[in-house]
């Protein structure tokens, strides 16, 4: 009853003919999460998909199971990240809606489920970080002094050698 009452009040209207969405996330391991996303469809669509959107990167379709009362749901194992959803209906003559796009965040999924494990977290105030993110510190730590000792290299190897000073004629004339 508690669960049912959460999604309730996370779900949000996504607009045309679809009414309340939600989404559920469980994470399966370090980089992946098991998303559970519901919306209701005015009218009797043959099928209904959701377009889970990753800007920049991959696109996966899902297609909602009808659960009756107009209730469409499906799930997808899907990376750890803020996807991007889009809901289609598509009816029998071929047309078909689109919903604006929410993002899994807003349709009521747990950021702290989207957190990559292994990409670094905060306990009682101590970063840490995987083991490549180090790596690439050390590199650039090391780089940043063999760039310091070449610049001291080069500024000293020009630098003119201190001979016996000769008297200064400017002195004797005084």
């Amino acid at each position: 009853m508690k669960t049912l009452l959460t999604v309730a009040i996370l779900a949000i209207e996504v607009g045309g003919v679809f009414g309340s969405a939600s989404a559920d996330a469980v994470a399966v391991s370090s980089g992946e999460i098991e998303v559970t996303i519901s919306v209701v469809v005015e009218g009797a669509p043959v099928t209904v998909v959701a377009h889970l959107v990753d800007p920049g990167d991959d696109r996966a379709t899902v297609t909602l199971a009808n659960r009756g009362g107009g209730e469409y749901a499906g799930t997808s194992l899907t990376e750890r990240a803020d996807l991007v959803v889009v809901f289609e209906a598509i009816w029998a003559d071929g047309s078909s809606n689109l919903s604006r796009r929410v993002a899994l965040v807003e349709l009521g999924v747990d950021p702290a489920v989207l957190l990559d494990e292994t990409t670094g977290g905060q306990e009682d105030g101590v970063i840490t970080l995987d083991a490549a993110t180090e790596r690439w510190g050390w590199a650039a730590i090391a780089l940043g002094a063999a760039a310091l000792s070449l610049l001291a290299w080069w500024a000293l190897a020009d630098y003119p050698k201190l001979r016996p000073s000769e008297p200064d004629e400017s002195s004797d004339q005084a």
